[in-house]
């Protein structure tokens, strides 16, 4: 009965209520430590890194307030080597301090690349391997060969250049292809309107050189257009496999395309029927 009477007694509600005390106030120091530590409610704003040098993010106070790794490095001629190009979590962003930020620098020296073997693969299945390996085409040459829009043999730099041997990546490559035996030609695509980009993209693969490229205009990738085309794009009018299409480009800023489309033909977008003669630019 001693024990009950105990639980029941003043002295041991004083005790359990100083116990309950210190618990919370135990509780409460630890949270308010926590807070401390994680600067919970704390947020700051990234800055812009892009532009900057990694290594001189020591010498001011960032590296007290973020992490930084580099995750990825890009080689770019046009850029000061060693400078951050992309960041994330990006500029602006709200974070707690001593998030780490990863970003990507731009390499000191170029980065090497294997050359893949492009002997005997189609002309489409070359383009896509070259650029799935940073390459890029400098020019097709067309030889009489019976394996039509076969690589019969890669060049770099005007020498043939085998499989696995380095090469710095972004390069230009050459590629010898046969046209067959038939002396077949084929016809110009229709440009008018696309951009730098997308008339690439449709003359390699249609066995055409890219030839001279004009800009009117401030060249903008977005923006600039194909104004103008020689050869003219006609199922009428056929050339060489391998032929080179000279482009002259404008402004989509400045420019009306859709009434220069329509007037080379406004349900084909082509000019099969040539509604108007091709447009005369000087050089």
């Amino acid at each position: 009965m001693g024990f009950f009477n105990f639980l029941m007694s003043k002295v041991f509600f004083k005790h359990l209520a100083i116990a309950v005390v210190i618990a919370v106030a135990l509780l409460w120091l630890t949270l308010k430590a926590l807070d401390v530590y994680t600067h919970h409610g704390e947020a700051l704003t990234v800055p812009d890194f892009t532009g900057v040098k990694y290594y001189d993010l020591e010498k001011n106070d960032v590296t007290d307030k973020y992490g930084f790794l580099v995750i990825d490095s890009v080689y770019d001629d046009h850029l000061q080597k060693g400078t951050i190009v992309l960041q994330d979590p990006p500029a602006g962003s709200k974070v707690k301090q001593g998030r780490k930020i990863y970003v990507t620098v731009v390499a000191t020296q170029p980065e090497m690349i294997p050359m893949p073997n492009l002997i005997d693969l189609s002309l489409r299945q070359a383009l896509n391997e070259l650029k799935a390996n940073g390459l890029k085409l400098e020019k097709m040459e067309y030889v009489e060969n019976f394996a039509k829009n076969a690589v019969l043999a890669q060049r770099f730099e005007g020498d043939t250049i085998i499989p696995g041997m380095e090469i710095q990546k972004g390069s230009a490559i050459e590629l010898v292809l046969g046209k067959g035996l038939d002396g077949e030609k084929i016809e110009v695509p229709f440009l008018i309107g696309k951009t730098e980009a997308e008339v690439i993209d449709i003359l390699n693969s249609s066995s055409f050189n890219v030839g001279f490229l004009k800009y009117f205009d401030e060249r903008d990738k977005l923006h600039s257009r194909v104004f103008n085309q020689q050869p003219a794009g006609s199922t009428n009018y056929r050339v060489d496999y391998g032929s080179y299409v000279d482009l002259w480009f404008r402004s989509d800023l400045d420019f009306n395309f859709d009434s220069l489309i329509i007037a080379y033909g406004s349900d084909t977008l082509r000019i099969d029927s040539l509604m108007v003669e091709p447009i005369k630019v000087e050089d």
